[in-house]
C-alpha cells in the first residue's frame, strides 16, 4: 500500500487516529509520544509500511548525507551533534515542548529555508531544534535527536520543500504554507497515521490550504477573501494546537464549507470558459462551410474588387451567422447560397458579353440587401455597394475591368467609411503554449508519439496537468471539455479562466519537449509525498522538487 493512498478511519475519543511513535510495534523502542497521540497501536500493515518507510529515510541519508544525518558522524549516531558522542535524544515531552516555543512565530533560519528553494528545510529545522532545547534549560552540545524523531523531522521537511517549490505558491500564500511546518512536525511525532492515511484531518487541512493558496495572488475580493480566511485558519491552527490532533479536523471542516463557496464560483466560472469556446468553435466552423461552400460556387473565376469585397466579407459574414441561428439545412442557409448563385451567374454573364446581365443586374439590390443588413450596412451606402457592384459587373463605359479596380476601390472606401461588417472573433493566444512550439492544426508537421496522443484522449476530465515555460515556471491547468467538433481540449486554470485549447497531437508534441506532464495525484500533501518517496527510491538529494 502506498503510504500517499491509505485511508484514514477515525479513532478514539479525541476525533483522530493514534498511532504516536510511542506505540511502535515490532520491538521498536518507544519515543514515549504515546500519551500525546492517546490512541490505539498502528495496525500490523501499516507498521510494517512505516517500517519500509523508515528504512528508506535510512538509505537515502546515507547516500545524501555520507552515512549520517545532520551533523552525524555514522550510521550508529546519525541523530547526535558531532563532537558529543554522548548526547542524549530529547525526550517525547521535550520535542513537543520545544515546537510549542517554535510554533508562534517561524524562526528566522527557518523562514531563510523555506524563502530559499535551494537550502533543504530538514537541516535548517533541525538545528533550530536543538539549539532551541537551551529554552528548556538543556545543554544544546548534550543533546540530540532520536532516530523516530528524526525520520518525522526528514519526512515533514522533504514534504514542505517539495510542496513550496512545487505548487504555484506567491507571496502570502506561500508565507502562510510555510508557517506550517512546525506543527506538522508536531502531527508526525503525535500520529504518524498522517503519513499513511489519505483521508488524515491534517492532509485534509493542508491540502485545503493548499488549494486556496496556490496561483492566488488577491486578485478579486473573492480571491483575497480566502487568503484571508486561510490566514485565519493557520493563525488559529498555531494557537490553539497543543497535543491535541483533533484540532485540525475541527479547523477543517469550517474552512472546508468556506471553501466549497469558493469552488461554487470556480465551477461557474469553468462551465462559462467551456460555453464560450464552444461558441468560438461553432463560428469557426460555419464560417469555415461558408468558406467553403462560396469556394465550390466560384471555381476558378477571379473577382474584381467590389464582387471581392461583397462576397469574401459580407456575404461570408452573413452566411456564418444564418447558419448559427438558423443551421446548415435551413431555408435562410439555402437562400443566402442562392445569392452567391446570382452573382457568380452575373459574373458569367457578364464575362461571356451575353445580354442575359442586363435581367439579371435588377435582382442583386433585394438578393444583396439581407446580406449587406447582417453587417449593418443598411439605407444609401447598401445601394451604394449594389451600385458598385453594378457598375463593376456591366463595365461601364467600355472601360476594362482592370483598369477600372483602382478606381472601385477608391470609390468604395470613400462611400462606405463605416460599412466594415463585424469581424469573426480570432482566439486570443494560449497562455501555456511554450514558446519555440507553436500550435498548428496540421498534424503532419508535428513531432509527437502517437502513444502520447492515445494517452492524451483517454484522459478524463477533471485531470491536471502542467504546463511548463521555456524558464521552468510550472502552470497548473485541468482538463475541463473536449469539443466534440474538432476533439480539441480545453485546460483551465484553478479560477476557471482558460489557460490553453490544443489537439491531443499538439499537446502530444508539447510532452515530447517536456513541455506538457500529466499529474498522477493533485492534491498538495498526497502529490508532495508521491514525489518525496520518488525522491527517496531513486536517493534523490533533498530540495528537488
Amino acid at each position: 500500500m502506498d503510504p500517499g493512498q491509505a485511508s484514514y478511519a477515525e479513532e478514539g475519543p479525541g476525533g483522530h487516529g493514534g498511532g504516536g511513535y510511542g506505540s511502535q510495534a515490532g520491538g521498536e523502542r518507544s519515543t514515549g509520544y504515546g500519551g500525546y497521540a492517546s490512541g490505539r497501536p498502528l495496525e500490523p500493515s501499516e507498521q510494517a509500511l512505516f517500517s519500509t518507510l523508515s528504512e528508506m529515510l535510512r538509505s537515502w541519508r546515507h547516500v545524501n548525507d555520507g552515512g549520517g544525518g545532520a551533523g552525524a558522524e555514522g550510521g550508529a549516531t546519525r541523530s547526535r551533534r558531532d563532537g558529543s558522542p554522548d548526547a542524549r535524544p530529547l525526550t517525547a515531552p521535550e520535542m513537543i515542548s520545544v515546537l510549542s516555543m517554535l510554533q508562534p512565530e517561524v524562526p528566522i533560519g527557518l523562514r531563510l529555508a523555506i524563502d530559499d528553494p535551494s537550502q533543504p528545510i530538514t537541516q535548517r529545522l533541525k538545528t533550530e531544534l536543538l539549539a532551541s532545547a537551551q529554552r528548556l534549560g538543556l545543554d544544546p552540545e548534550q543533546a540530540c535527536l532520536s532516530p523516530a524523531d528524526e525520520d518525522a523531522i526528514d519526512l515533514v521537511g522533504m514534504l514542505f520543500d517539495v510542496l513550496l517549490d512545487e505548487r504555484e505558491l506567491v507571496g502570502s500564500g506561500r508565507n502562510l504554507l510555510g508557517r506550517l511546518v512546525v506543527p506538522y512536525i508536531k502531527v508526525a511525532l503525535l500520529d504518524r497515521r498522517m503519513f499513511l492515511r489519505k483521508t488524515h484531518p491534517a492532509r485534509r487541512l493542508l491540502n485545503a490550504l493548499a488549494e486556496a493558496c496556490e496561483g492566488n495572488e488577491g486578485d478579486t475580493p473573492h480571491d483575497r477573501a480566502l487568503l484571508s480566511k486561510a490566514e485565519e485558519t493557520v493563525e488559529r491552527l498555531l494557537s490553539d494546537f497543543n497535543e491535541n490532533v483533533a484540532i485540525f479536523k475541527t479547523l477543517e471542516e469550517e474552512f472546508r464549507s468556506f471553501l466549497d463557496q469558493h469552488r461554487k464560483r470556480v465551477e461557474l466560472a469553468e462551465k462559462r470558459t467551456a460555453e464560450a469556446q464552444r461558441g468560438q468553435e461553432r463560428l469557426e466552423t460555419a464560417r469555415h462551410r461558408a468558406l467553403a461552400a462560396l469556394e465550390e460556387r466560384l471555381g476558378d473565376r477571379k473577382l474584381r474588387a467590389v464582387a471581392q469585397t461583397t462576397l469574401r466579407r459580407y456575404w461570408i459574414h452573413h452566411a456564418t451567422v444564418v447558419e448559427l441561428r438558423h443551421g446548415e439545412d435551413s431555408e435562410q442557409y439555402a437562400s443566402a447560397l442562392r445569392v452567391v448563385e446570382l452573382v457568380v451567374s452575373c459574373l458569367d454573364a457578364a464575362a461571356s458579353g451575353a445580354g442575359s446581365l442586363s435581367a439579371l443586374l435588377p435582382n442583386l439590390e433585394s438578393a444583396l440587401a439581407p446580406v449587406l443588413a447582417s453587417s449593418g450596412t443598411t439605407g444609401q451606402s447598401a445601394e451604394e455597394l449594389v451600385r458598385l457592384l453594378e457598375r463593376e459587373l456591366s463595365g461601364e463605359d467600355g472601360t476594362s475591368m482592370e483598369v477600372a479596380a483602382g478606381d472601385v476601390v477608391a470609390e468604395l472606401e470613400t462611400a462606405l467609411p463605416d460599412a466594415e461588417p463585424a469581424p469573426i472573433p480570432v482566439p486570443a493566444r494560449d497562455e501555456a503554449a511554450p514558446e519555440g512550439l507553436r500550435l498548428v492544426s496540421d498534424r503532419d508537421k508535428l513531432d509527437y508519439d502517437p502513444d502520447d496522443a492515445e494517452k492524451i484522449r483517454a484522459l478524463a476530465m477533471g485531470t491536471w496537468v502542467e504546463f511548463v515555460g521555456e524558464d521552468g515556471t510550472v502552470q497548473p491547468a485541468k482538463l475541463s471539455w473536449q469539443s466534440p467538433i474538432s476533439s480539441r481540449l480545453l485546460f483551465v486554470n484553478r479560477r476557471g479562466g482558460r489557460l490553453c485549447v490544443a489537439s491531443a497531437e499538439e499537446l502530444a508534441a508539447m510532452m515530447r519537449n517536456d513541455r506538457l506532464r500529466i499529474r498522477a495525484v493533485n492534491t498538495a500533501f498526497e502529490r508532495a509525498m508521491h514525489q518525496v518517496l520518488g525522491k527517496l527510491k531513486t536517493g534523490g538529494t533533498a530540495g528537488e522538487a
